[in-house]
């Protein structure tokens, strides 16, 4: 047998090794005896948009969606066994390049889970998230300490299962440019709403205080001129029959490691802090075909 090698030079592109990796995966799915093969994988990365759109178009009954949902959260929790949620333990970055928890709209106080409902368009009035508020009175999607965009940062290890990137001013759709992500230590779903610009792509894996997307003031409410420039961020858990339930994540927030920036925190409130490095885990542990086959 012929043996073939392959060597990796220092330059070789990233992107190449990601797809390489992502080959694997599809590879290590495929080979597993649990029921869920590659093709069930990929049906959530292909279906699970379709399913919002299908939601917010009033095109599907709330009991269809459901069922629609619940079925993509069993392959999700299949994929990843790894996964294992305890409110106590979870550790995330803060979402915000250069901010901590003080940037958090009411201090918290703007979380409201009364009334959500992911699969029923017609139930308004709740507010299962918080909004993380950058300084920006000429409403320009810029910082006005920094004169620049401001990253929004992975808080977790992940997998991106929905993104939109091309909101058009004047649309009704309330959440603009956003990012879903399955998280893949702690199971559940982050949802990053009002982009500007989104970086990162459907099927892509993240590691945690990754850059995923700029602040922007997209969708319906925020960018009317009454809006102050902010991040929409809310955490879904999901329970054993693959039902979401909200989840306050103010104090995970307010733990969060950061990469504070001194000329933002000067205006934040005086609080002490503690600059903290973010040491996420390592990429390749999360793919490999050791956790990642099913079992």
């Amino acid at each position: 047998m012929k043996i073939i090698s392959v060597k990796v030079v220092n330059d070789f592109p990233k992107r190449m090794i990601k797809v390489f990796i992502f080959c694997l995966n599809l590879f290590a799915f495929q080979k597993d005896s649990s029921g869920i093969r590659a093709d069930d994988f990929r049906s959530v990365l292909t279906n699970y948009k379709q399913l919002l759109v299908d939601i917010r178009e009033n095109k599907t009954m709330p009991s269809e969606a459901r069922e629609r949902f619940q079925q993509m959260m069993f392959i999700l929790k299949k994929s990843f066994p790894q996964a294992y949620y305890d409110s106590s333990a979870v550790e995330i970055v803060f979402p915000l390049r250069g901010f901590d928890f003080r940037a958090i709209g009411g201090k918290g106080t703007g979380y409201r889970p009364n009334g959500f409902d992911l699969f029923d368009n017609a139930k308004k009035g709740s507010h299962p998230a918080h909004d993380i508020f950058m300084r920006d009175k000429n409403q320009d999607s810029k910082d006005d300490r920094l004169n620049d965009y401001v990253d929004v940062l992975s808080v977790s290890n992940g997998l991106v299962i929905a993104t939109e990137n091309n909101w058009q001013k004047g649309s009704e759709y309330r959440g603009g440019n956003y990012v879903w992500i399955y998280d893949t230590d702690n199971g559940g779903l982050w949802y990053y709403a009002h982009q500007r610009q989104i970086f990162v792509k459907t099927g892509q894996y993240i590691k945690a205080g990754q850059r995923i997307a700029q602040v922007g003031r997209t969708g319906f409410n925020a960018a009317m001129p009454r809006s102050d420039t902010h991040l929409h961020l809310s955490f879904l858990r999901i329970d054993d029959e693959g039902n979401p339930f909200p989840v306050n994540t103010y104090f995970w927030l307010k733990n969060a490691q950061n990469f504070l920036n001194p000329r933002i925190a000067i205006d934040l409130e005086p609080l002490a802090y503690k600059k903290m490095e973010v040491k996420p885990k390592s990429y390749a542990q999360k793919i490999t075909f050791s956790n990642i086959g099913l079992k």
